[in-house]
């Protein structure tokens, strides 16, 4: 009988102690984190470690939208008009983070050694790729008169990726 009891009020004690430790409102950052639920998936279908990553990172974000895809995770989302792609794989790790945004937004020096290149360009879109232990890749769309460039710039270096003519 003297078991029971002690079961019993540890079993109490342990529900309370779950139930007041849930609430708090939105004490955790993941409480503003949406999902597209086209196919039924659901925040749950995001590894672990993938979004104790995200959060500790990005924890201040509203309207996260994740994908899954062949058990990698990728988190978009938007903050001071640049555009993000977390990217993790299948156990939880980041593989990459993509940035997109406009000329206003990148750094000085970086635009100061494609200016002195390509000076009559117009820096249309930038593309900001760091993946852990490795530089950060620029890859710059730039927008002449006639033509159109992809550059990729890392490390200092500079090489053209694809050239378009423009059609009039």
């Amino acid at each position: 009988m003297k078991k029971l009891l002690i079961a019993t009020g540890m079993s109490i004690v342990a529900l309370t102690g779950c139930a007041y430790s849930q609430q708090g409102g939105n004490s955790l950052a993941t409480a503003n984190v949406k999902t597209l639920k086209p196919r039924g998936e659901y925040l749950n279908d995001v590894n672990v470690r993938a979004m104790r990553d995200f959060v500790s990172r990005y924890g201040d974000v509203q309207d996260v939208k994740w994908h899954n895809s062949n058990g990698s995770h990728t988190a978009v989302f938007i903050r001071d008009s640049v555009q993000y792609r977390a990217m993790y794989n299948s156990r939880g790790d980041l593989s990459y983070i993509m940035k997109y945004y406009e000329e206003k937004q990148l750094a000085r020096n970086i635009r100061a050694i494609v200016k002195s290149t390509y000076y009559d360009y117009k820096i249309y879109i930038v593309q900001e790729i760091e993946t852990p232990d490795h530089p950060l890749i620029y890859i710059i769309n730039l927008q002449g008169e006639t033509d159109w460039k992809k550059v990729k710039l890392c490390q200092g270096e500079m090489e053209v990726m694809e050239e378009f003519n423009r059609g009039r």
